[in-house]
């Protein structure tokens, strides 16, 4: 969450490669691997499930289009294999404190100069504690958008917010 130290983390970052390798796993499932690891997910951390598929009814027409669910579910299985062994469940209240930091940082931004937004969130992110982990976020959500990512839709940045509130949640 933010501003909390390092030894405030119960995880270690959590590398690159293997997102990247986790992502690149579940890419390849055929549905019935792909129901099998969304059941273990929800059942493992259900209030993070519904957490998302709140967030997901959210995006309305938009949500086919989203890769909220993967991605949350790339985070939870890189964080499960890091840890080594199944993560505690994140209660809700946990989830509720997480969205809330997150909001409260967006808010702050909204007044604040081009400038100072850029190296507010520039800070953010560089002393983001799992940072390996939002930039392919990042990226994945980004994909299509990169030449000019002033255009990309008004979703990829709620569900930039979403994703971090699930990882600010894990990462404990």
């Amino acid at each position: 969450m933010a501003g909390r130290t390092r030894s405030a983390f119960s995880m270690n970052p959590i590398p690159r490669q293997l997102v990247i390798e986790v992502w690149e796993r579940q890419c390849v499932l055929g549905e019935n691997e792909t129901l099998a690891l969304m059941k273990q997910f929800f059942d493992e951390q259900p209030a993070l499930g519904v957490y998302l598929l709140v967030c997901d009814e959210q995006l309305e027409q938009e949500a086919a289009k989203s890769q909220l669910i993967p991605l949350a579910a790339t985070i939870w299985e890189a964080a499960t294999r890091t840890r080594g062994k199944r993560l505690k469940a994140v209660r809700p209240k946990i989830i509720e404190h997480a969205e809330a930091a997150n909001t409260r940082m967006l808010e702050k931004l909204e007044d604040v100069s081009e400038f100072e937004w850029r190296e507010t969130v520039a800070g953010m992110f560089l002393g983001y504690h799992q940072q390996p982990l939002l930039a392919f976020c990042i990226e994945i959500l980004m994909a299509n958008d990169e030449e000019v990512p002033e255009l990309a839709p008004q979703r990829i940045g709620m569900e930039l917010i979403w994703l971090k509130t699930v990882i600010d949640c894990i990462d404990q």
